[in-house]
């Protein structure tokens, strides 16, 4: 346990005093170091005195990831690392570490009430770009950072749990926390990024019966500004989710969704009012088969344009249980609507509303997004022994509309060109639970230029690799 821990104390002393490529000063990072050290501490404080003793849990987990990237990073795609405004962002062939830093205290003072706090930190070493690559609104008064990959001294949740409220199997979670539900699609932080995404400041309400449950809430989201604690700086959107879950077989569902977004910053320098709505489908296992249908509408307006958009996944697969690694096959299309024509009075391009991007989702290379894109993809899971699992994927890239952009780099069709193939990726993982707590994974991914970046962007194929430990913790106090 000593050993492990070292990586936290090390980059606490370090980057306290400032790190090279950090943003901020010292005695800043200092400052909000020290506001969530003190806020942490008096709370757990609280809530040793006021529990029960033996109801106090010390708990989070520690990430260590390295990376190397070629032909491409987070900004820009291209060996010469030219985004889509034509400005060099960064490096393409950064070999960076990544680090995450979660711990907290989840107290079960009654039956019917729980307390957690948890503080987060995440740290890059080697990365050529740098907050000021990640600024939204420069210029503006709404000016903001959405850094994907550092936040320091952050709050990862700060809530108070009610159970059995106003009637059996009501339920309320008041502050901050991680709202997430079924596959991350349409809530749900991503958390393969190094900076969590999407953490709501939020009142929700639900209501529980046997499986089934409703869940509504109220909240704000909030930035990712390495250099400014969130619960005294900006949030970036306000918004109201619905989520259900209904049983249908013993291993399948139907969970229907509501989602409202309305940005909090200027209509005229981002969203306006968006509406999801829509269900997902899944059965997990019925001898063997299994699929995850879901089909989402978007509607509203961004300023005064009206938006008219939709997306879908599909995907079946079979399980040969009896085989030996126990392969099993999947196939599927992940689709997103995209503007035929963005001159006209209709916005078409499908955006997601509050749902994780990285991962599994769209590809390990991580450069794609649920938005003017087709993926046609096959993949096979296998389980070679316990605790091993080994995946291979491959999906086929294209864009819905080729008079629309690439959703994630927003790079066009130059004049005369109506290209829609970006890519072909090949992904390979394999991961490894070593135990209860600590777990190994290795992803290579390679991504093979289709016409669309070959003639549009730059004719160069691109690759990524990524070994990663992390170790989780759970002690009674």
């Amino acid at each position: 346990m000593t050993t492990i821990s070292r990586p936290l104390i090390s980059a606490v002393k370090i980057n306290v005093l400032g790190p090279p490529g950090s943003a901020g000063s010292g005695n800043a990072l200092f400052r909000q170091a020290g506001r969530v050290l003190v806020f942490t501490l008096a709370t757990a404080l609280f809530m040793v005195e006021s529990c029960p003793a033996g109801s106090l849990t010390f708990d989070g987990e520690i990430r260590e990831r390295f990376e190397i990237l070629s032909g491409m990073n987070t900004k820009a795609y291209g060996d010469n690392s030219i985004d889509y405004q034509g400005v060099v962002k960064g490096e393409s062939d950064d070999e960076v570490l990544l680090q995450r830093v979660i711990a907290g205290f989840t107290v079960q003072q009654t039956s019917h009430i729980t307390y957690r706090i948890h503080a987060y930190d995440s740290r890059v070493w080697g990365w050529s770009l740098g907050q000021d690559d990640f600024i939204k609104n420069r210029g503006t008064p709404d000016e903001h950072v959405m850094d994907p990959d550092e936040e320091h001294f952050e709050l990862l949740d700060a809530n108070l749990q009610i159970g059995n409220l106003f009637v059996e199997g009501g339920s309320a979670i008041l502050g901050r926390q991680v709202i997430v539900y079924g596959d991350k699609r349409i809530f749900g932080p991503g958390s393969w990024g190094n900076a969590r995404g999407w953490l709501w400041d939020a009142a929700r309400l639900s209501y529980r019966t046997g499986g089934n449950f409703v869940d509504a809430w109220y909240g704000q989201t909030k930035t990712k500004d390495p250099d400014s604690f969130s619960l005294t700086h900006k949030h970036a959107y306000q918004g109201v989710g619905v989520y259900g879950h209904f049983e249908t077989t013993q291993n399948g569902a139907l969970e229907p969704f509501f989602a409202w977004k309305n940005n909090l910053f200027d209509e005229t320098v981002s969203e306006g009012n968006l509406y999801y709505y829509g269900a997902r489908l899944y059965e997990k296992d019925c001898h063997g088969f299994h699929y995850d249908l879901t089909f989402a509408v978007e509607d509203g307006q961004i300023g005064e344009t009206p938006v008219n958009a939709y997306a879908y996944v599909a995907k079946v697969g079979f399980t040969f249980k009896t085989v030996y690694f126990q392969p099993d096959f999947v196939l599927g299309r992940v689709f997103a609507s995209g503007d035929s024509d963005p001159s006209d009075d209709t916005r078409k391009t499908f955006t997601r509303p509050f749902g994780s991007t990285t991962g599994t989702h769209y590809g390990r290379m991580d450069i794609m997004s649920w938005t003017n894109m087709i993926d046609d993809q096959v993949s096979i899971d296998v389980h070679p022994c316990e605790n091993w699992d080994a995946k291979i994927a491959f999906h086929h890239f294209s864009l819905d509309q080729w008079q629309d952009k690439w959703g994630y780099y927003k790079y066009s069709n130059g004049d005369g060109r109506d290209d829609t193939h970006i890519g072909d990726e090949y992904d390979f993982q394999i991961r490894y639970q070593y135990s209860h707590h600590l777990e190994y994974q290795f992803i290579y991914a390679y991504f093979d230029a289709g016409s669309f970046v070959k003639n549009n962007v730059e004719d160069n194929d691109a690759q990524r690799l990524y070994i990663q430990f992390t170790y989780r913790f759970d002690i009674g106090l």
